[in-house]
């Protein structure tokens, strides 16, 4: 049996991490002897025979971290990926990204996370999308702690990065419900870093400050993350639509909106507003310029980095989930009193 055992398999039948298991093999004494004599256990159970790339994983100076993201994402992410590169190579990692798009037959996330497996990554960022809870789960049946950004989640190997995304969208709408202007559109794209559903809570609980209810049929609109798509969809709706505002939960789809909407004749903002969120190069080459949400990603990327290898080496944390802070950018989407 032991010839087809793995450091994954003795790590999940001792609860405990791949990094604890690597150290036990090490002899390092930073492991607590109830939590050795656990996996020396599993170990023995199992007939595992450690070789070279097991007892490698805690002292090789080549330590990896793996990065995996929908390719649709790239543009919400890379300069996330910018701090987790610069902060890895800081603390002396090595980083590989995988991405779950297009990459064959079968199901595309579980490939990617058995790639990872394989890889013998010490740990993984995960990055919020449709697919999210899947990814943890997968991480989560191998043991391998990961670090989540856009969405709160925590767990014994597991922590999270994340912006308030309610308290963001609800901010915002309160700001014009407040003004009397309730006609609202929320547009959805189909990957978003940020976690969407919350955005929409924080949109109805300020509806409710005014005694108002959001219309999620018809104050809601899903488009797709890829601008040649949205931009046709929006020409089309605003034929026949405008609001007082136009919300969307990243640049890129605000940019498709503003375009399509001016080749409607709709004037930015003297008809209609526009927000757009995380505050990317998107929003500066827009025209007119696009008001939005800054939210750090460099510093989510460079946090992430941190707070996995803090969990990698078991060191004390005192809190898994990280809320950062956001800022309103205002530009000329939106008029001068907003």
């Amino acid at each position: 049996m032991g010839k087809n055992v793995t450091i994954y398999d003795v790590a999940r039948e001792a609860g405990v991490s791949l990094a604890t298991v690597s150290r036990v093999i090490n002899g390092s004494n930073v492991v607590k002897p109830k939590t050795r004599d656990k996996v020396l256990e599993a170990i023995q159970r199992l007939d595992f025979k450690p070789n070279q790339i097991a007892r490698g994983l805690a002292t090789s100076k080549t330590t990896t971290i793996a990065i995996v993201f929908p390719q649709s994402l790239f543009a919400h992410v890379k300069d996330m990926i910018g701090g987790i590169g610069d902060t890895s190579r800081r603390l002396d990692y090595n980083v590989s990204i995988y991405t779950t798009d297009e990459i064959g037959d079968g199901n595309p996330i579980e490939t990617v996370i058995e790639k990872v497996v394989k890889s013998r990554a010490d740990g993984v960022i995960l990055f919020n999308n449709e697919e999210i809870d899947k990814e943890i789960t997968l991480v989560n049946k191998y043991k391998i702690p990961a670090v989540v950004i856009g969405t709160r989640v925590t767990g014994k190997y597991m922590g999270s990065i994340f912006a308030d995304a309610k308290k963001m969208a609800y901010e915002v709408v309160d700001r014009y419900l407040a003004k009397g202007k309730s006609d609202i559109l929320f547009v959805s794209p189909k990957q978003n870093l940020i976690n969407v559903a919350e955005m929409i809570v924080g949109i109805q609980e300020a509806y409710q400050k005014y005694q108002l209810t959001f219309d999620l049929e018809k104050q809601v609109v899903h488009t797709s993350s890829h601008y040649e798509k949205s931009y046709p969809q929006f020409l089309e709706y605003f034929q026949s639509h405008r609001h007082d505002l136009v919300f969307t939960s990243y640049d890129k789809e605000a940019v498709a909106v503003v375009n399509a909407a001016i080749d409607n004749g709709i004037h930015i903002p003297e008809d209609m507003e526009v927000i757009g969120m995380m505050n990317t190069s998107y929003a500066l080459i827009c025209r007119p310029s696009l008001t939005s949400i800054h939210v750090p990603v460099y510093d989510m990327g460079a946090l992430a980095v941190r707070l996995l290898t803090k969990i990698l080496n078991e060191e004390e944390i005192e809190n898994k989930a990280v809320v950062i802070q956001h800022l309103l950018m205002p530009r000329a989407t939106t008029k001068k009193d907003f």
